[in-house]
């Protein structure tokens, strides 16, 4: 899961339209997946993942199975219907998931195709 979310991190970087999103709010988000803990930090207009002693001051949680998870970063499905169908459990406010939904469903990872024009 760790290689997902670095990928998410790198096209979050290309993503102008999300980048003002993340002025929206200091948050500390923790990741579970099985063994896998990643804790991210979206703070002051960036996202990083939080290393160290610091990592037990998160405040809300996303736990789910791996292809769940993958979905989720890869932009493919968004939080709540995942969260809906049972795939994900989420640990914060409405609001929240709202603006989590809205940074990992509009960085997606895979470039859309555009039309051939004749």
């Amino acid at each position: 899961m760790i290689e997902t979310v670095k990928t998410f991190l790198e096209n979050i970087k290309e993503q102008g339209h999300v980048q003002l999103l993340l002025f929206q709010g200091d948050l500390r988000v923790t990741l579970n997946c099985k063994q896998q803990t990643i804790h991210l930090v979206i703070k002051n207009g960036g996202i990083f993942i939080l290393q160290g002693s610091e990592e037990s001051q998160t405040k809300y949680e996303i736990s789910g199975n791996l292809t769940a998870m993958e979905q989720l970063l890869a932009g493919k499905e968004r939080l709540r219907v995942l969260e809906k169908n049972r795939q994900v459990k989420v640990s914060a406010p409405l609001r929240v998931k709202l603006l989590l939904e809205s940074i990992f469903f509009l960085t997606k990872t895979e470039k859309p195709e555009l039309a051939k024009i004749i």
